[in-house]
């Protein structure tokens, strides 16, 4: 989602990952794009203060300073602000309809990377780069992958390399930079914690929830904002996306993600070359390798079939749970992220040739990939709907889970006014208008939603605009006035179901889902 600044906020945030890498006292020299290499720089003045330590000592201390400034100076020159707005649900206003972000430039021509969820659904978004000029962007992305590119018309712009992400390794430095709380040109500095990381991280302006396979874990500082951005390694490379992070304050408690940068570059590559991302479906839901297996099997790696539907690709081409893939075509697979890019390699009914290990064995077969099953929108994707089991949801405990991953969205609307809950949502009554504006059935009654503020609760429960409430706390609602008259009887601390319904493009998805008020 957007990162944008709150007024307050107890409940979690997910916020856009904005992490650096930096590390080493040396700084590799970069040409990409316009932009000046560190090593090139000027090296500025500084007054030798008193100081008890060794010269070869504070020699080294002012190497690392200043090639921590000189990653900044090189890369922050390819960092952009990311302002959206309009009215992308009918009834917001502007204000509220409206939110921030970071990106990197991608390539010199005006293609520029950042998170779908930053630029999702708004009618403009405007990019503003180091050097104050801003541009009104175009969005290019694709559904269920949060990357997406923004095309702004411009040329001879300043780029970051994009490193190479498998090569990361924990305890390496990082360095975010980006614009947290709309505070532009902003630098943190941590480490890489972990890679690897899985994560469901909820995405309301979507309904459901997006699932992470393979991201970098990060304590470099990041807030709102700083969705979208870089996060950078010590030769000054582009090595992840900063996307989320685990807060349960709002702020920065030092456990952030970032999508690794081979993943959004082959993206972004797809994006600008064919304005889409297709994928094939092999049927499996893949999990890396243990080291111990590993060394029992004598692999480098592979992707171990930890579901496998009967009626996928897969299952019928006779792969079974437990089997390792170890190559899909010319591609070898050394962990569960190389299978799910191979898919994104592959068109719907390529016949491709699939080698694994059983029993220790190495076999093969020969497999007619499918078209990518559609999930519910009832149903969260918590797995990748072209690799893994589309009917699995969220955890038992989403509730709480998503009070520690909330994605910011504009102004944070207050849960209760007063001693009266909110819920964050404009209704109408469903009538002959609404039914052909949200593709309402005949059959269906309730009350409609018309806005969605956000950072509400209903945004939190993944209403939408066009959503039906149809029962809340047992009772069925049939029209708005009774659901009124059943959110007037809330009071603060009490927990109601809510169900409803999205009926759009002749699709029937209905949830029920507990709230605390």
């Amino acid at each position: 989602m957007n990162a944008r600044k709150t007024r307050s906020g107890k409940s979690a945030y997910v916020m856009l990952l904005i992490g650096a890498v930096i590390g080493a006292v040396t700084f590799a020299s970069i040409q990409s794009g316009k932009v000046i290499s560190p090593a090139q720089a000027e090296k500025p003045a500084v007054a030798m203060p008193a100081s008890n330590l060794e010269a070869p000592k504070l020699d080294m201390l002012r190497s690392l300073d200043e090639a921590f400034a000189s990653i900044v100076d090189y890369a922050s020159k390819a960092v952009v602000h990311i302002r959206t707005g309009g009215d992308r649900s009918q009834g917001l206003t502007s204000a509220m309809a409206s939110g921030e972000g970071s990106g990197v430039i991608f390539r010199s021509d005006g293609y520029i990377v950042t998170n779908a969820h930053v630029v999702d659904s708004f009618d403009t978004v405007t990019v503003t780069l180091n050097d104050g000029r801003s541009f009104p962007g175009k969005v290019i992305k694709a559904e269920d992958i949060d990357i997406a590119v923004v095309k702004i018309q411009a040329s001879d712009l300043p780029t970051v390399q994009f490193g190479n992400s498998d090569a990361v390794r924990p305890g390496q430095f990082a360095i975010a930079v980006g614009s947290p709380f709309g505070f532009e040109n902003s630098t943190t500095i941590g480490h890489i914690s972990a890679i690897g990381r899985e994560s469901i991280v909820p995405d309301m302006r979507q309904g459901s929830a997006r699932f992470y396979p393979d991201l970098i874990q990060t304590d470099a500082s990041i807030n709102m904002g700083n969705s979208g951005g870089p996060l950078l390694n010590v030769d000054g490379q582009v090595v992840g996306i900063n996307t989320a992070i685990y807060s349960g304050t709002g702020g920065s408690v030092g456990i952030g993600f970032a999508i690794p940068s081979n993943q959004a570059r082959m993206i972004a590559d797809m994006l600008i070359e064919k304005g889409k991302v297709t994928r094939a479906y092999i049927g499996v839901r893949p999990v890396n390798l243990k080291e111990f297996q590993k060394k029992e099997l004598g692999v480098e790696g592979g992707a171990v079939v930890d579901e496998i539907p009967n009626d996928g690709p897969a299952s019928k081409a006779g792969l079974k749970q437990g089997d390792i893939i170890i190559q899909i075509g010319s591609m070898p697979i050394r962990t569960q992220q190389d299978l799910r890019n191979a898919m994104l390699r592959f068109e719907p009914k390529a016949d491709v040739k699939v080698e694994y290990i059983r029993n220790g064995q190495r076999k093969s077969a020969q497999v007619v990939l499918g078209d990518p099953p559609k999930l519910e929108a009832s149903v969260a994707p918590n797995r990748n709907p072209d690799f893994g089991s589309p009917n699995q949801g969220l955890p038992p405990n989403i509730e709480e889970f998503m009070r520690d991953f909330q994605p910011p969205q504009g102004e944070r609307v207050p849960p209760s006014q007063g001693d009266r809950p909110v819920l964050g949502v404009g209704i109408e009554t469903v009538g002959p208008t609404q039914r052909t504006q949200y593709g309402i059935p005949e059959s269906v009654s309730g009350a409609v939603v018309t806005q969605v503020a956000p950072g509400s609760m209903a945004e939190r429960l993944g209403l939408k605009v066009g959503d039906v409430i149809r029962e809340f706390g047992g009772k069925p609602i049939k029209d708005a006035p009774s659901f009124v008259a059943e959110m007037q009887k809330v009071r603060p601390g009490d927990k109601k179901s809510i169900k409803f319904g999205s009926y759009k493009n002749n699709a029937v998805a209905e949830v029920t889902r507990d709230v605390q008020f």
